[in-house]
């Protein structure tokens, strides 16, 4: 199935920021490059993108998608300046088959997409994607398309509508019917979208698809622009972060992602970074002194940050990959032998006592372990979304803020008594529970 993004207009509200609005930057990427990899990640590879207002620069900035790993044509629309329904009405000799219907200036949750291929409409049925979250602060209920509802029709969509349960968020599975539709709609001098919308519905061809809890934006102004940066990083929060990272780590990791993102950073090398970070903590700790333990233990509650702008970069800029969560898993393992190996040679050379490598070795037992099994007891949280509930989670983040608050104190016997006892009790405690879930399932 093929999208179709229609980025004709002017933007007029934004212009005193950037122009074309399509590609006003955002956290490093562009509004229809953000539209065109959020589409990819949902499955889809093929655009059409109708252009008018300002043509050449964002064909110049979108090329033919080779840098993204899709294909993109052009569609000219010289009529640009009569509404959206026209552009859409310029893709006709283009689709004969069903194709998804996106606006260059709406951002959204790629979800949405991947829940509206589940659906398969009737032969010449479409597909409306609503928010019946009328109350939401990330749009103004006074400047969107309002939609009534009945038995999962659309029974009117005009920004006018006095009685309406439903916003249109722009975002459409359309057949060929639109073009007879805005064919219909055009002739009669009503050129928006929102006009042929309202012939499909008086046909009875126009369903909805409720989007739910997914985000969704329309950037039309500058506060809409400020909205959604905040979407975007409100989104770089993993339902599964302990408390430490909740709280602290991520809100200093995200402000540093945020920043970098402007950038071409790779996010593996953010994972190196962090690695390296600490190596030189665990090095630290090896050479003994309380300076220089000090230093160490800022060393890994830096390095704690930083583990997060990796996958917090990836995901911003769509730079996810199945080997950078492997690198940072198998980094994070290492770094944590090395920190845990450190501190009890540094234990050792201080008390001279053999038992001190047996508690090395139960801390690091336990931190692996505890590594080892939080995939795993991550997904029976999201499972039985105990996450909402703001279960505790023994996880890396509170490990390396004990280790810093223990090089602070000067007392890394106690880091690693706490890391032995608590990581083993953590883990063992998973087990049961996990256990339990099996004999119930």
């Amino acid at each position: 199935m093929e999208v179709l993004i229609i980025a004709a207009g002017e933007g007029k509200r934004l212009n005193n920021r950037f122009s074309p609005k399509p590609l006003i930057p955002i956290y490093g990427l562009s509004l229809i490059e953000r539209i065109i990899l959020g589409a990819k990640s949902a499955g889809f590879n093929r655009f059409k993108i109708v252009v008018g207002y300002k043509a050449n620069e964002i064909i110049e900035k979108v090329g033919n998608g080779d840098k993204y790993g899709v294909q993109v044509d052009y569609i000219f629309n010289p009529e640009w300046k009569k509404g959206n329904g026209i552009s859409v009405y310029k893709a006709k000799d283009y689709f004969h088959e069903k194709f998804i219907l996106l606006m260059s200036d709406h951002l959204f949750d790629d979800l949405i997409l991947r829940n509206l291929q589940q659906i398969d409409p009737e032969e010449e049925g479409c597909i409306l994607c609503v928010d019946r979250k009328l109350n939401s602060d990330y749009f103004d209920i006074d400047d969107v398309t309002r939609v009534l509802v009945e038995n999962e029709k659309v029974k009117s969509i005009n920004k006018g509508l006095d009685q309406f349960n439903a916003i249109d968020t722009g975002i459409f599975l359309y057949s060929p019917v639109i073009f007879e539709a805005l064919e219909d709609s055009i002739s009669r001098g009503q050129y928006s979208l929102s006009a042929a919308n309202q012939i499909l519905s008086n046909r009875g061809k126009l369903k909805i698809l409720d989007i739910g809890d997914h985000f969704w934006i329309d950037v039309d102004n500058t506060e809409d622009l400020h909205k959604a940066k905040k979407i975007l990083i409100k989104q770089l929060i993993k339902p599964t972060d302990g408390p430490i990272s909740r709280r602290l780590n991520r809100k200093l990791s995200v402000w540093i992602s945020s920043k970098l993102s402007q950038f071409n950073i790779i996010p593996n090398h953010l994972t190196l970074i962090s690695f390296f970070l600490a190596v030189l903590a665990a090095v630290l700790f090896f050479l003994g002194g309380y300076p220089r333990i000090v230093l160490g233990g800022v060393m890994v509650q830096l390095s704690s940050i930083l583990d997060g702008c990796d996958g917090e970069i990836a995901r911003l800029k769509f730079k996810q990959s199945r080997f950078g969560g492997y690198l940072d898993r198998f980094l994070d393992r290492y770094a944590d032998g090395f920190i845990i190996l450190g501190i009890t040679f540094a234990c050792f050379r201080s008390v001279g006592a053999n038992w001190v490598w047996l508690l090395g070795v139960f801390a690091l037992m336990g931190s692996f372990m505890n590594s080892y099994t939080a995939l795993q007891y991550d997904e029976f949280l999201i499972s039985k979304a105990f996450i909402n509930q703001k279960t505790f989670r023994m996880g890396r983040d509170i490990r390396l803020l004990i280790i810093f608050i223990g090089a602070v104190l000067n007392q890394l016997i106690a880091v690693l008594l706490i890391l032995a006892i608590v990581t083993n009790v953590e883990s063992f405690r998973r087990l049961f529970i996990l256990r339990h879930e099996h004999q119930l399932s």
